[in-house]
């Protein structure tokens, strides 16, 4: 979650119903209600760079742009997404638009009965577990962002300039692949930042 402005601002303007930020929105998260923009990334797990971002309002449930997120994955063999992309409607997307194999964690509220699943979700269920040591790639997810908002600051983004907020985050999407070209062009682990975040 990138955040537009402060969570104290933020309940302040709640009350009036006056937002500065239009593109952002409330939503509950791990650490309870924020006010921000959701960041969705595409990443590529054997080069570890970020292939492409969609920015939405934080309210903006991650079905509603799981088949855009499928097609920047066209060209590679697997894609892996929680269990927010775990919808009959998105394997069939998946299936008949893109040539992909789900690798997808399982929705329990859904159910697991294969016998009650539509057909797209039962064959889903069935390859999520033949490629389940492969579903734990999926934690490479977590630590770029761990990098973007932890490192690069991509969290707070409130002191933006002319509040160009997608701009902002895209510009931080970007130091990170650059990160990452330069660690492989020195044989480099790829996550090394540190050092040259201090350098700057």
């Amino acid at each position: 979650m990138s955040k537009s402005c402060k969570g104290s601002t933020a309940q302040r303007r709640r009350k009036r119903g006056k937002y500065k930020d239009q593109g952002a929105s409330w939503t509950k998260t791990n650490k309870g209600w924020q006010y921000g923009r959701k960041v969705h990334i595409s990443l590529d797990l054997v080069n570890k760079l970020i292939i492409d971002w969609i920015i939405t309002g934080g309210s903006t449930h991650d079905s509603k742009v799981a088949p855009k997120m499928a097609d920047t994955c066209k060209g590679f063999k697997y894609i892996l997404a929680d269990s927010a992309y775990d919808s009959n409607q998105f394997y069939g997307y998946i299936f008949e638009k893109t040539g992909l194999i789900p690798v997808i964690d399982i929705n329990r509220r859904r159910g697991l009965d294969t016998e009650k699943q539509k057909q797209f979700r039962w064959l889903a269920i069935g390859l999520k577990k033949l490629h389940s040591l492969r579903y734990q790639l999926r934690e490479e997810i977590e630590r770029t962002n761990s990098i973007l908002e932890g490192i690069l600051d991509s969290e707070f983004i409130w002191y933006t300039r002319n509040r160009d907020f997608d701009t902002a985050i895209g510009l931080k999407i970007l130091t990170y692949n650059l990160v990452v070209i330069y660690n492989h062009l020195h044989h480099r682990s790829l996550r090394k930042i540190m050092d040259i975040i201090h350098a700057i």
